[in-house]
């Protein structure tokens, strides 16, 4: 193709993108198209068939674009012609970024345009954009995209709310601990009392660890966003969201770790052999050592099967040293499973206990 006709090819290319881009006077579009123009525009089963047709969604396009600015930038991604270079095929990435007053929305269209020599001049038969929008009122796709912003305003707020439960709970446990550090010494504690306050820092731990863990997934989601200054403002909160998680997580740990401690090394007791109900004794430290377990960093699912005779009789044993022996057992038994899990080639083992 000689010089002065791809000049005049790309002339007419690049008044057509203007007009669909409200940069060429609508009035003139006569000058680009063919009078029996046909076209298919962004928006579900968007017909456009002549030039009073083409004017029309322009204007549309330009009755909804009143709240506010957007720049763009068209590149070109494949251009062919055919045998006697009469007809070209142009497709091309139209990138709007729409300023809004809730921040920037970037919409991405694909346009490809068919346009044929007629002489002196090139001119567009057929067009098509492509683009998600589901409604011809919605032109430049800000419902949709004010959608999705207030369902992540909507999803931060809810880790929010979870997050302050969280604390609370922190705080409760906290108090706990606090109104225990006042007695004579930690052998006055039992094993009830830890019992109850492992309770909070397990949901603590627990429920912290699950939310960074979401919070991983919605930054993978965003990697496929293109970067803008509204992404770049919700990655800034999610990452103090994430700081403080972390921080609750590293101190909720912490406590569980005096918890178990002042229950494991404890020698407050009187060290005497009395009479003990063996089977309430085995109940509640099994319990103990299994919410400990899954309040770790290693957590697995364990089925624990108690084989207790019910009539029983109380036996004559020192239950401070029985209760940190049951303790043991369980612990160096969840640490084997957990080695075993790991290792594990299929799926079917299940741990018990």
């Amino acid at each position: 193709m000689n010089l002065k006709k791809e000049e005049l090819l790309n002339e007419t290319y690049k008044n057509f993108c203007d007009a669909i881009l409200l940069n060429f006077p609508k009035e003139r579009i006569g000058e680009l198209v063919v009078e029996d123009v046909m076209g298919y525009g962004t928006t579900i089963d968007e017909k456009i068939h002549g030039i009073e047709g083409l004017q029309d969604i322009v204007q549309r396009q330009i009755d909804q674009s009143v709240d506010f600015q957007f720049v763009n930038e068209i590149r070109e991604i494949h251009r062919r012609y055919n045998n006697t270079e009469n007809i070209a095929v142009i497709v091309s990435e139209l990138k709007i970024i729409l300023k809004l007053q809730e921040g920037n929305n970037e919409l991405n269209v694909r346009l490809s345009t068919v346009l044929e020599d007629f002489g002196s001049q090139w001119k567009v038969t057929h067009w098509h954009g492509s683009v998600a929008v589901d409604t011809e009122n919605d032109t430049w796709h800000q419902e949709e995209w004010k959608r999705k912003k207030k369902e992540l305003e909507t999803l931060v707020s809810e880790k929010t709310a979870e997050l302050n439960n969280s604390l609370q709970e922190l705080r409760a446990a906290q108090v706990q601990l606090i109104q225990q550090e006042k007695l004579a010494s930690l052998g006055q504690l039992t094993a009830g009392i830890a019992h109850e306050i492992k309770n909070p820092l397990n949901f603590v731990n627990n429920f912290s660890d699950l939310s960074i863990e979401l919070l991983d997934e919605v930054f993978l989601e965003f990697e496929s966003i293109e970067t803008s200054a509204a992404k770049t403002e919700i990655i800034e909160l999610l990452n103090d969201i994430k700081s403080n998680l972390t921080k609750i997580y590293q101190h909720g740990t912490r406590a569980d770790g005096v918890v178990k401690s002042m229950l494991l090394h404890s020698r407050g007791g009187s060290g005497t052999i009395e009479p003990t109900n063996l089977n309430e004794v085995i109940k509640e430290y099994v319990n103990l050592a299994f919410h400990g377990m899954r309040a770790s960093k290693s957590p697995i699912n364990v089925k624990i099967n108690l084989a207790l005779d019910d009539n029983i009789e109380k036996l004559m044993i020192n239950s401070e040293d029985f209760s940190r022996l049951v303790l043991n057992f369980c612990k160096n038994a969840f640490d084997a499973m957990l080695e075993k899990v790991n290792s594990q080639s299929t799926k079917d083992y299940l741990p018990t206990l």
